[in-house]
């Protein structure tokens, strides 16, 4: 079922023409659909900041946003800025300016699903584990400055209750938070302590900016996706080790947008919302501020959009097999 008043009304006033520095250095092929009229950013990677590339785009726009931002004090994979603060609380700050936009440039139907994580302060992610626990990435951690422990919230081994800080922020900018997803992890990377238990979960927070929205519970059933808590393995995706799987973006695309909407993605990564999108009949925006990962994201797609099409071939000539059998049969 469809929660009440969720379809979107049709608009009279002409959409805001796109401006030029928009145009992406990363294009990727148009969805099968109607022409595209809506400017030169819908089904692209744009590669540069996000904060600026957001304050760019219309308001009201996207109907749906999906993404998982840089993690306090983690991976560094180029010229990112978020997540290297030397404080948590600066971190929350900077992310929370990028919240406000977001939530100018979504449709007042529309949702907003935030994937955040928590860490722990002072030990620079998981930069103690040794042996087998150890990581290739640790010295994106040994790189990082953080600021000095103060006793209270700033301790050694205290975990910073960094999504809930966010969703806080979130809520006094006006969002409204209709779900606190947990994110389970049957596969989860290896984080061992001898003096805790395992963290093998993640927030996901439902954002919307308005009681009245898209939201189809009866599709959400069907998929088994009607509970808050999500069972998901995680699916690092080539130099992009922190991303998230189709798999578990794909039911929240079919239950909270339809076909031919917009899905944003202002922190894109390898590509994975954008993919998801494509193979869910829906158009796409991606930013994303490393160029590796703008040409990562655009190979992808690309593949993804080859792989729709050759299916796409192959279903038309076994229909135009079918009907010529069914011609013979007639005939003989």
């Amino acid at each position: 079922m469809y929660s009440k008043a969720v379809k979107y009304k049709k608009k009279t006033k002409k959409r805001p023409q796109m401006v030029r520095e928009l145009q992406a250095e990363y294009q990727v092929a148009t969805l099968p659909m109607e022409e595209n009229q809506l400017g030169p950013v819908i089904n692209k990677i744009i590669c540069g900041d996000s904060g600026e590339l957001l304050r760019k785009l219309p308001s009201n726009f996207v109907h749906l946003i999906i993404t998982s931002p840089p993690y306090f004090g983690c991976r560094s994979y180029g010229n990112e800025t978020l997540g290297r603060e030397e404080s948590p609380l600066d971190y929350v700050n900077n992310l929370l300016r990028f919240t406000i936009e977001l939530k100018r440039v979504l449709h007042k139907e529309g949702s907003f699903y935030l994937n955040i994580g928590d860490v722990y302060f002072g030990t620079k992610g998981f930069i103690r584990n040794k042996g087998r626990y150890a990581r290739k990435t640790d010295i994106h951690y040994k790189e990082h400055k953080i600021i000095k422990p103060d006793g209270k919230y700033l301790q050694y081994k205290q975990l910073l209750m960094l999504p809930e800080r966010v969703a806080m922020g979130m809520q006094e900018q006006g969002w409204v938070l209709r779900n606190k997803i947990i994110w389970e992890k049957p596969n989860p990377v290896p984080s061992y302590s001898p003096d805790r238990r395992y963290p093998v979960y993640e927030h996901i927070f439902h954002f919307v900016k308005s009681r009245r929205y898209y939201f189809d519970l009866e599709i959400a059933k069907k998929l088994n996706n009607h509970r808050d808590i999500y069972r998901n393995g995680i699916e690092p995706f080539k130099e992009h080790q922190a991303s998230y799987p189709v798999s578990l973006i794909k039911p929240l695309i079919l239950t909270t947008s339809k076909e031919n909407d917009i899905v944003l993605d202002p922190f894109m990564g390898s590509g994975t919302t954008a993919v998801a999108a494509i193979l869910n009949n829906r158009r796409f925006i991606g930013l994303e501020i490393n160029q590796g990962f703008c040409k990562i994201a655009e190979e992808r797609i690309k593949e993804t959009q080859s792989l729709i099409n050759n299916r796409l071939h192959l279903q038309d000539k076994q229909l135009n097999w079918s009907k010529s059998y069914d011609e013979k049969q007639i005939i003989f």
